[in-house]
């Protein structure tokens, strides 16, 4: 969707969204420069793949504070934290377009900055997995507001050929308006979606839980229990992806940190180097390296950096991403 296409909806939805405050300056969205080398990804069978049908392999990394910190003024930090990502071997970062909790970010400030988010993360080499929903009880998010707000992000990701959309973030917390919590609603907004956008509808509070999906599932691995069960559990979602017939990614187990933290955090990098060999091993699409500085957009440090390079070598990387590492 570009041009006169992408004007057309973002006219529509301004004149939907006049009575709800949280639909107020939704923005265009812009053709993307430079587009990505690999082109747009889709769902084959189970696996998420390029245009020409090779396999794309899934080593996000989360960076949920990038967007916060272009619309705030900060576009050298996010650019920053970018090419550590590309040079540590990721190939995708995991964004919030709104938030409240971790930091603040308005949603018409994330649909506004977002476009530019997108180019940069092109020009790192870097597909992007835009959260489109965060922290909406905060922001009091009517149904209305719900539907103007995936419907903005799903316009702007339509010109962008490195965009993927997770339509909400744990959709089952406290932090979510409670329409959010119905799953059919999750599948109603991820509809509003365009449909060669790739996207995901939300995580689940069970890890073999049938839904949510979308065209490709996400799941946030139990941390409950030790390492090495952790790593165990990870056949389990193996094989939620052949009882689903979709791809699966485990887009955010435990996560790093300097110090272990029980049931939070590991400081262990043969933790994450199991971790994501169990993905590689039980077929999974791929999965997002997640830690405590990641969660700000900051590199992290030296403890976290080793948990990252760890994590990479288990999913069978050897250096920086690229368009067609495995």
């Amino acid at each position: 969707m570009r041009g006169s296409a992408v004007g057309a909806v973002v006219l529509a939805l301004l004149s939907a969204c006049a009575a709800d405050a949280v639909c107020q300056q939704v923005p265009g969205a812009q053709p993307a420069r430079p587009l990505m080398p690999g082109g747009r990804l889709r769902v084959h069978d189970r696996q998420i793949v390029y245009p020409d049908g090779t396999i794309f392999r899934w080593r996000g990394v989360t960076a949920f504070a990038l967007l916060e910190q272009i619309a705030h003024g900060r576009e050298a930090d996010a650019a920053a934290y970018m090419r550590w990502a590309r040079d540590t071997g990721f190939n995708l970062v995991r964004v919030l377009a709104m938030a409240d909790n971790l930091f603040r970010l308005a949603p018409d400030e994330g649909r506004q900055h977002l476009p530019r988010l997108l180019t940069l993360a092109a020009e790192h080499g870097l597909y992007v997995e835009i959260v489109a929903l965060a922290d909406t009880a905060n922001y009091r998010m009517t149904r209305t507001g719900l539907r103007a707000q995936v419907t903005a992000i799903g316009a702007i990701a339509a010109a962008h050929e490195n965009s993927v959309v997770q339509v909400a973030n744990e959709h089952y917390h406290p932090s979510q308006t409670p329409d959010v919590h119905d799953p059919a609603v999750l599948r109603d907004l991820a509809g509003l979606l365009p449909p060669q956008v790739l996207h995901t509808e939300s995580a689940a509070a069970e890890d073999t839980a049938a839904e949510p999906q979308g065209q490709f599932i996400t799941r946030h691995l139990s941390r409950n229990g030790t390492p090495a069960s952790m790593a165990a559990q990870v056949a389990e979602l193996g094989s939620l992806s052949v009882r689903m017939g979709k791809p699966v990614v485990n887009d955010e187990p435990i996560g790093a940190d300097e110090r272990s933290v029980p049931g939070r955090r590991l400081a262990d990098p043969d933790a994450f180097r199991a971790i994501s060999r169990k993905e590689r091993e039980a077929g999974l699409a791929g999965g997002t390296f997640h830690c405590e500085d990641c969660l700000y957009g900051r590199i992290p440090g030296s403890v976290q950096r080793a948990c990252a390079r760890a994590w990479i070598e288990g999913a069978g990387v050897s250096g920086p991403s690229g368009r067609r590492s495995p």
